[in-house]
């Protein structure tokens, strides 16, 4: 079944309703009398001779005691010295009206119930018998006496006093006692605050166990597990919120979660002491009723995107004065808060309906399935805190179960249904980016591998042309001019054979450096030498000129290329070709080594020697080319000549700017 479907809708609804049908389902299996059980006096029902099992008791005498202020039990009846006369005959389950406004007074009258079960009928036992009380509603304290002893009383506030607990307990708890003929009750309670009492059931454990598990279970444990699984699955949405700060609605579903819980805390807590006062207990429980409105309000307004700017300021702008007003201590006309929730509850409702009509009509209109649901609950949940509104004005049967908590317990239903809807529509949308994501990756790559490829054809044409023209434009300035100062020269008859000869093999060795400097000699300088050795020796020998080899190891230059070796190359062509031409020397020697993070090459000759300033006055054009070529490369020349020879000397870095080095190529 497909998320977010009609049909998903559907069971969603159907699950957030099926816990509040359940519980009013049960609760008659929990009240069923036994069956085929003569009926006794006192409007009891006798048990059958065959065995124990249980009485359903509806019927009992009332006194009723007024008085000023709660007194704690005596621990036998006879110390309360009840009248004789005055007991009137009651059925049961029984409620006393409360008033709806109260007065200064209305917290320190105070009336006490005793309630009487005559269960003479039933034969005398030694065996456990247990009296079960489905429920006692009263602002004020229970005790119950077994032929005049105290067997129990209930302890804590007089307040929250675990009202919405069911009751059992043994009446004759010491073994080999005999069980009580009399019961007697005794029930505090404020003179207008009213009070319920249900049905009660006397028996065996075996009869009255399971009716008081069942109670339990409905009243108490079910609105404790809703309510705490509500919260935990809040805190769960409020950690998401925290990565995802945009998302407001999972921030909104842990403050309903947080208020739904505090809301709800009455009907589980009590019974035994509470860590806040009694004013401040009711305080939370009002305010948390005010809170939960207006945020599943602010939830609403965020699922169907259409605000109601003018409902929203003037709802929290009650909230906010009734929540001032009705603070502890604050007011002296409030005497007690818990008095006047009744009324406060029935103030609450009609804007509640205002609130929640508003957001059904808009989320109708939106046809927005979420807005839907929750508005659709709004509706529901009305309905069961108006029975619950009777139930607490003691205007229905209070045996009945407060339906509140299950209205809670169906919108944590509902709203996970949302959130989770939410989270893996969250997690849908994020495959489906990324898989669009991948797929434009995926055409992006492609065309980035084109645009590669067009752009590798591109360099190595460029690389192609730009090494075409470097090669054309040194033999066009080595080779070229040489041989056509050999072409006119032999055209004016001015050389001679041998003259033609050298110019030849000075072309020829022109040539063949411009082909060496194109082989790899992968950064290695000593390679570079070697190769101009082999080229040149023959020419040096052919002279009558020694050529004395002293290459030491030197470090390899990374940034040698075929562009820098040809530099090179040249510079040291240049400097023997200077050695051949106006030297009358009869030694060459070629060293290098390692000098200031560079590498030095060396030409040294035993010559005649020459004036370098004067050379580079009379235009020196082979020098200068020598230094245009080092500085080309990023390195230097330099001459050293006297009588006894010239020492020229290359000094070339270990590592240069590549931008040096195209900046210069192009002055050549």
């Amino acid at each position: 079944m497909k998320l977010g479907s009609k049909s998903c809708w559907r069971v969603g609804q159907l699950i957030a309703k099926l816990l509040l049908a359940v519980a009013p389902a049960l609760l008659p299996c929990a009240n069923a009398a036994e069956p085929d059980e003569p009926a006794g006096p006192a409007g009891t029902t006798q048990a059958s001779p065959q065995r124990e099992g249980a009485i359903h008791v509806t019927r009992a005498e009332l006194l009723s005691v007024v008085g000023t202020g709660y007194t704690a039990p005596p621990p036998r009846v006879e110390d309360a010295k009840l009248p004789a006369d005055g007991w009137k005959a009651i059925g049961l389950p029984h409620t006393v009206g409360r008033e709806l406004v109260p007065d200064g007074a209305s917290g320190a009258r105070t009336v006490t119930d005793w309630y009487r079960i005559d269960l003479s009928r039933m034969a005398p036992s030694n065996e456990p018998r247990l009296l079960y009380l489905p429920r006692w509603k009263t602002l004020g304290q229970i005790a119950v006496y077994g032929d005049g002893a105290l067997l129990y009383q209930s302890h804590g506030s007089p307040i929250h006093n675990g009202y919405n607990h069911p009751l059992l307990l043994p009446l004759n708890a010491t073994a080999g006692t005999l069980s009580p003929q009399s019961v007697l009750i005794r029930v505090d309670r404020l003179r207008n605050s009213g009070s319920g009492f249900s049905t009660l059931w006397v028996g065996d454990e075996a009869s009255l166990s399971w009716r008081y598990q069942l109670r339990q279970l409905l009243q108490v444990q079910l609105p404790f597990m809703g309510s705490a699984a509500f919260l935990a699955v809040g805190a769960f949405a409020f950690a998401v919120w925290l990565g995802r700060r945009r998302e407001s609605l999972y921030l909104l579903f842990f403050a309903i979660s947080a208020m739904a819980f505090l809301r709800t805390l009455h009907y589980y807590a009590g019974g035994s002491y509470i860590p806040i006062s009694d004013d401040w207990f009711e305080w939370m429980t009002v305010s948390s009723l005010l809170w939960l409105i207006i945020l599943i309000h602010l939830f609403l307004q965020r699922l169907h995107q259409q605000p109601s700017v003018w409902l929203t300021r003037i709802s929290i702008g009650l909230v906010l004065a009734c929540n001032i007003t009705t603070l502890p201590h604050l007011s002296t006309k409030i005497v007690n808060l818990y008095l006047f929730t009744p009324l406060l509850n029935l103030a609450v409702l009609p804007v509640a309906v205002l609130i929640f009509t508003v957001n059904l009509r808009k989320s109708l209109r939106t046809q927005l399935t979420e807005g839907q649901l929750v508005a659709g609950w709004t509706v529901f949940a009305v309905a069961l805190t108006s029975y619950d509104g009777l139930l607490q004005n003691n205007l229905v049967s209070p045996e009945s179960v407060y339906m509140s908590p299950y209205a809670i317990i169906s919108l944590f239903f509902v709203f996970s249904y949302i959130m989770f809807q939410r989270y893996t529509g969250a997690f849908a949308e994020v495959g489906r980016l990324n898989k669009g994501l991948a797929q434009r990756l995926q055409a992006r790559e492609a065309e980035l591998e084109q645009s590669y490829q067009r752009l590798r054809v591109i360099e190595n044409q460029n690389m192609l042309n730009a090494e075409r023209r470097r090669l054309m434009q040194d033999m066009h300035d080595g080779l070229g001019s040489s041989l056509i100062s050999a072409i006119r020269s032999v055209e004016r008859g001015a050389m001679t054979e041998a003259e033609i000869s050298r110019v030849l093999k000075g072309c020829m060795e022109d040539l063949r450096l411009v082909i060496d400097s194109m082989e790899s000699v992968e950064a290695d300088l000593l390679l570079l030498l070697a190769t101009m050795r082999f080229r040149l020796a023959p020419r040096i020998e052919s002279a009558g000129i020694t050529l004395q080899w002293e290459v030491q190891p030197v470090p390899s230059l990374p940034w040698l290329d075929p562009d820098g070796a040809l530099h090179i190359l040249r510079i040291v062509q240049e400097c023997v070709a200077n050695v051949l031409r106006h030297t009358r020397a009869t030694t060459i020697c070629v060293s290098t080594a390692t000098v200031d993070d560079g590498v030095c090459v060396v030409v040294e000759d035993n010559g005649g020697g020459f004036d370098l300033q004067e050379a580079m006055r009379r235009g020196g054009r082979g020098l200068r080319n020598q230094q245009r070529r080092a500085h080309a490369i990023g390195g230097t020349v330099g001459w050293q000549s006297g009588a006894n020879g010239t020492r020229f000397t290359l000094w070339l870095p270990l590592h240069r700017k590549a931008e040096t080095d195209k900046a210069a190529i192009s002055t050549f």
